[in-house]
C-alpha cells in the first residue's frame, strides 16, 4: 500500500506539471521529442522559410542516418539563416569595401538577431514546439509573407532571383514587430516611398534617390519632426566638388542662390563677406579629407536645394526625405541622381498628411501659416514614424509584384550561402 502510495504522489506530481506552460518533457538525448521531430522535419522537406540555403549536405546526411544529433546542427542553422539571411554576409560586406576604395558611397545596414546554438537547443529541451522556436525570428515586415508565397511558387530566371534576393534582405530588415503597424517605406529600385498606417497603404509617391556612385544608405530610424522653410547645409564634399567650382567661375552665384557664407553651420553666427576667402585653395588635393574653415548654407527660397519642407529621422547617414526644386526629374523612369537623400514628388501631400492624421505637434492650418511665413520653422511629431529605407527589387504592392533594375547591383553582390 505504501508502495502505491509513493507512486500515486509522482504522477500526481506529473499531472500537476502539465498544467504548467507545455508541461513535462520527455526528449531523447539532444532534447527532441516525436512531434518535435516530425514537425521540423516537415519543415526542412518543405523549406517552409526559404532558410535550408547552405545546410542542403547536411540535410541529405540525416536523411541518411536519421541521426538527431545531424537534427539538431540543421535547427540551429535553420534558424540562423532565417534570422539573419541565407546571404554570405562576409564575402558580402568584403565586396562592400573594396566598392568604397573604388570611391562609391555605399552603405548597407542590418540588423543581426541572436540565434545561437544554447538559445535554440535551450528552447527545444525546454520543450517548446518548433513553431515557437522559429517565431521570434520570422521578419515582422508584411511584405516577407507575400515574397515568401512568390518564391514558393517556383518562380525562375532573373524574375525568381530578384524575388529570392528581396526575400532574403527583408530577413535583415528591422526585427522588431512594433515597428512595422504605422511606417514608412522607401523601395529605392522602385524609387517610390509608401506610407502605411496599421498595415494598409495610405500614400504613396515618386521620389529620387542617390546616385549609383553616391548611394542612399539602406537603414532604419525613426522621423520625429519636420522642417519649414529649410536652410540647406552644404555639406563640405559637395562645397569642394560643385559649389565652389560655381562660385569662383561666377562671382554673383551666391548671391543669385541666396547663400551665406559662416564659420559654421550656425544659422545665428557672424556672415563673412565671401570675397574675403581664398576659395581657390581650398580646392588643392591637401583639402580633399580636411574639414573646411567656412561652411555655405542656401537660405530659405523657391530655389532651395531643399525646397519648402524636409521630414527628419535622425540618423547617422544625413538622410532625410525632402521636397526639390528640380520637379522634371520625377517625369523620368530612372531616378538615381541625388547624392543620398531622398527627394519627394509630392512633399506638400505627405505634409498635409501627416498634419490631419494628428501626426504632428500642429494641426494643418497653424502648419500652413508657419510654411507661409517663409521663415524657418521646426515642428515635432507628437507621434513618431518608423522609417525603413530598403532595396527590394521585387516588391508585393497593392496591385501585384512590382519588379525592378538592380539600380545598386545588389542582386548580383549578394550570393547565398553554399552558392557556387
Amino acid at each position: 500500500m505504501q508502495r502505491w502510495m509513493g507512486w500515486a504522489a509522482v504522477a500526481a506530481g506529473l499531472i500537476g506539471l502539465a498544467g504548467c506552460t507545455n508541461g513535462p518533457h520527455f526528449g531523447d538525448a539532444q532534447g527532441w521529442s516525436s512531434s518535435q521531430k516530425r514537425a521540423f522535419e516537415r519543415i526542412l522537406a518543405e523549406d517552409t522559410y526559404a532558410s535550408l540555403c547552405g545546410l542542403e549536405p547536411l540535410y541529405e546526411q540525416y536523411r541518411q542516418n536519421r541521426d538527431t544529433r545531424t537534427l539538431s546542427r540543421l535547427l540551429v542553422g535553420y534558424t540562423e539563416n532565417l534570422a539573419n539571411s541565407c546571404i554570405d554576409l562576409d564575402a558580402f560586406n568584403a565586396l562592400q569595401r573594396k566598392r568604397r576604395e573604388q570611391k562609391i558611397h555605399t552603405k548597407f545596414t542590418y540588423k543581426l538577431q541572436n540565434a545561437s546554438a544554447s538559445k535554440v537547443m535551450g528552447a527545444l529541451k525546454a520543450g517548446q514546439s518548433i513553431d515557437q522556436i522559429l517565431k521570434p525570428y520570422i521578419p515582422p515586415m508584411p511584405q516577407f509573407k507575400s515574397l515568401l508565397a512568390a518564391w514558393r511558387s517556383g518562380a525562375s530566371g532573373e524574375t525568381g532571383r530578384k524575388i529570392r534576393m528581396s526575400l532574403e534582405r527583408a530577413k535583415l530588415m528591422d526585427p522588431d514587430p512594433a515597428h512595422w503597424q504605422t511606417y514608412f517605406l522607401v523601395n529605392i529600385p522602385e524609387f517610390k516611398v509608401r506610407l502605411y498606417e496599421n498595415r494598409h497603404e495610405t500614400l504613396s509617391m515618386r521620389v529620387v534617390v542617390g546616385k549609383k556612385t553616391w548611394q542612399t544608405p539602406i537603414f532604419s530610424a525613426t522621423m520625429k519632426y519636420v522642417v519649414l522653410n529649410p536652410t540647406w547645409n552644404v555639406p563640405d564634399n559637395i562645397a569642394r566638388d560643385e559649389e565652389i567650382p560655381k562660385l569662383l567661375r561666377n562671382p554673383s552665384y551666391l548671391k543669385r542662390k541666396r547663400m551665406v557664407v559662416l564659420r559654421s553651420y550656425d544659422i545665428d553666427s557672424t556672415p563673412v563677406d565671401p570675397r574675403s576667402v581664398n576659395w581657390r585653395q581650398y580646392l588643392k588635393p591637401e583639402w580633399k579629407k580636411k574639414e573646411l574653415p567656412y561652411k555655405l548654407i542656401q537660405l530659405p527660397a523657391k530655389g532651395n536645394a531643399l525646397g519648402r519642407v524636409k521630414f527628419m529621422f535622425p540618423n547617422g547617414n544625413s538622410v532625410y526625405m525632402h521636397d526639390t526644386p528640380a520637379k522634371s526629374l520625377f517625369s523620368r523612369n530612372f531616378r538615381a541622381y541625388s547624392h543620398g537623400c531622398i527627394r519627394l514628388h509630392k512633399p506638400m501631400v505627405m505634409l498635409e498628411h501627416l498634419a490631419r492624421g494628428g501626426y504632428l505637434s500642429k494641426d494643418w492650418a497653424e502648419v500652413k501659416k508657419l510654411l507661409d511665413s517663409w521663415k524657418l520653422h521646426t515642428v515635432s511629431l507628437s507621434r513618431p514614424i518608423p522609417v525603413h529605407i530598403g532595396y527590394f527589387t521585387a516588391y508585393p504592392a497593392a496591385g501585384g509584384m512590382v519588379y525592378s533594375p538592380d539600380v545598386y547591383g545588389f542582386d548580383k553582390l549578394m550570393k547565398l550561402k553554399g552558392a557556387r
